[in-house]
């Protein structure tokens, strides 16, 4: 499906194709509406979808898609996990991950025990 910040630009290439179409057909020149709105909604807009479509999966860090600690803290801020199960969550992946260098949550989570 096409990214939802795609659809104004689409839309405004539909809206202007047609009004052209329209100011064309009124002037009576003769097939020039028709190919002004076959260029708009059969080639531009399906162009620019093509194009944005594809540029938006460029704008993502792969390596944030794949951290499983990035996707914890998405969860966490979307409400879909407690406080509780986000530790918890949390501390399971850091067991597992022991070739890591602590992060700074880590070391503030040090610095609390130690009090």
């Amino acid at each position: 499906m096409v990214p939802l910040k795609s659809w104004p630009g689409i839309a405004l290439v539909l809206v202007v194709s047609l009004g052209l179409a329209a100011l064309t057909a009124v002037l009576s020149l003769g097939a020039l509406p028709a190919v002004v709105l076959i260029l708009g909604w059969f080639i531009v807009a399906p162009a620019l979808a093509i194009l944005t479509y594809y540029e938006d999966d460029a704008d993502g860090d792969p390596e944030a898609a794949d951290d499983p600690v990035a996707t914890l803290r998405e969860r966490y801020a979307r409400g879909e996990l407690t406080e509780a199960e986000f530790e918890r969550q949390l501390d399971t992946l850091l067991e597992t991950e022991g070739t890591e260098q602590p992060s700074n949550r880590d070391r503030e989570r040090t610095v609390v025990e130690e009090r």
